[in-house]
């Protein structure tokens, strides 16, 4: 237990040290990681969370300033995917995309999450 704490402060002093002869700037992010740099030819910029990949979608994941939405034709096509046809665009806004369908000689309303892409009947 003695050597643990020695070391820990010895740790510390070191640390102490360094940090006033040099000018280290350390910064700790939490979650989304962050880069100084760009790291893609593809990469965006965000203020809060450094560069990011504007193609990548984590499920269920919201970043803020980044709108994250599938667009209207992507949810189309999920609807399409999912076995309906003439399907037929109702309101693309908001967190709930809707549209209309046919399936097994009846029209149904389906909807479509915007930002997970979940589709179900209305």
């Amino acid at each position: 237990m003695k050597k643990t704490i020695t070391a820990l402060f010895a740790g510390v002093a070191l640390f102490a040290g360094l940090s006033s002869t040099a000018d280290a700037k350390v910064r700790i992010y939490l979650g989304v990681p962050y880069y100084d740099y760009q790291v893609g030819p593809g990469y965006m910029y965000n203020d809060n969370y450094g560069w990011y990949d504007p193609g990548y979608r984590m499920p269920g994941y919201y970043m803020p300033g980044f709108r994250g939405r599938i667009s209207c034709n992507e949810a189309r096509r999920l609807v399409r995917q999912r076995g309906f046809h003439n399907v037929r665009t109702r309101e693309c806004e908001g967190r709930t995309y809707t549209f209309i369908a046919w399936r097994n000689d009846h029209r149904v309303l389906v909807f479509v999450n915007s930002r997970t892409g979940a589709v179900w009947r209305g």
